[in-house]
């Protein structure tokens, strides 16, 4: 192995192991203050907590992932100063809404904020893979494209941290997949801002499931940072496959992309449409979500996690496969496809528990 690659190795290994044990640490402490302040997240109606729980995880998230990784990044400077600019903010309006309650309107236009301080770095959508005809977007439309989806992505990854473990596992799932992707390509300091957030959620996991002490959650502070951490690794991941010069690129780089996040996407598609359809609030709250039928089924937490992680892995899997066969277009539809049969499989499995199906 040659010498340069097997010293980032041991970096991104020094990242993950640096950044789970400062989580490890610092989440006993923090749930300390939680509860001395009483600064706790009360069961309700949408909730599946019997017990008041702290929701301030996503600071030592916060502070692992960051730190770790910014000790070692050392080039793209711009993009990682923006990308941490925006990490600060949209943390602070996550800890401030776990803490007192924003509107989600506030909330929102802080996602827009956040989303437009990365387009000026010049972290956008600009390839289109020849999917429409043309190879690049137009400037306007690659900045409309790339801030309405990085917003999309901070809100799935949000509605999804409905359950204990599930936004960890999917998002160590999501970040790991681009995180080996940018590796082998010799992207190495997205490497190590992938491997800061995977050993951040790897260590918070073991709280939020198995967690009797020292359950936490982790809050908006940590959803919406890790929502926009996934929202700009998939940009890079689609950004770097368009660059020839690298050694390892995709051939179907946007379906696999869209596998490798396809379970948060599909879940805020199908709620959106269900509250539209309904005449809801797009941001409302209920308990439709993908993550709340399976565990009405009768699945534990935990379960459901590892059922949902499951499914995108075999997603990935599968886009991997039909890449030899088919395009991008064809991959995506056949990805849909299976995933509505999925969602079918568990409402009809949901409706024969008694319950009664919405979507």
């Amino acid at each position: 192995m040659d010498t340069s690659i097997l010293i980032a190795l041991v970096k991104v290994i020094s990242i993950v192991l640096i950044s789970g044990i400062i989580v490890l640490r610092t989440i006993p402490t923090i749930n300390y203050i939680a509860h001395s302040k009483g600064l706790l997240n009360a069961p309700g109606e949408r909730t599946s907590h019997r017990y008041k729980t702290p929701n301030l995880g996503g600071i030592s998230i916060f502070l692992a992932a960051c730190i770790t990784s910014l000790l070692f990044i050392y080039d793209d400077f711009l993009v990682f100063k923006s990308i941490y600019l925006a990490s600060i903010i949209i943390f602070f309006v996550g800890l401030k809404d776990d803490i007192i309650l924003l509107s989600p309107w506030k909330k929102l236009l802080a996602q827009f904020a956040v989303a437009a301080l990365i387009v000026i770095s010049n972290l956008r959508f600009t390839h289109t893979f020849s999917l429409f005809g043309f190879d690049l977007f137009s400037d306007i439309f690659s900045i409309i494209i790339t801030i309405g989806f990085i917003v999309s992505i901070i809100n799935a990854i949000n509605l999804i941290d409905g359950i204990d473990g599930l936004a960890a596992s999917i998002g160590s799932l999501i970040l790991g997949v681009f995180g080996i992707f940018f590796f082998i390509n010799g992207l190495y300091s997205w490497s190590f801002y992938c491997a800061g957030m995977v050993g951040a959620l790897l260590a918070f996991f073991q709280y939020n499931v198995f967690g009797l002490r020292n359950k936490t959650f982790m809050g908006d502070s940590g959803s919406l940072l890790l929502g926009l951490s996934i929202a700009v690794a998939t940009i890079m991941f689609w950004e770097a496959n368009a660059d020839k010069t690298l050694p390892f690129t995709l051939r179907n780089a946007p379906a696999i992309a869209f596998a490798v996040i396809i379970i948060p996407v599909f879940d805020v598609v199908r709620i959106f449409f269900y509250r539209i359809v309904h005449r809801l609030s797009p941001l409302s709250a209920d308990r439709n979500h993908l993550h709340h039928r399976i565990v009405d089924i009768g699945f534990s937490h935990f379960q459901t996690s590892m059922i949902l992680t499951a499914l995108n892995v075999l997603m990935i899997a599968i886009a991997f496969g039909l890449s030899f066969f088919f395009g991008t277009i064809w991959t995506t539809l056949i990805l849909v496809v299976l995933m509505s049969l999925s969602v079918a499989l568990i409402n009809k499995i949901y409706k024969k528990k008694g319950k009664k199906t919405k979507v």
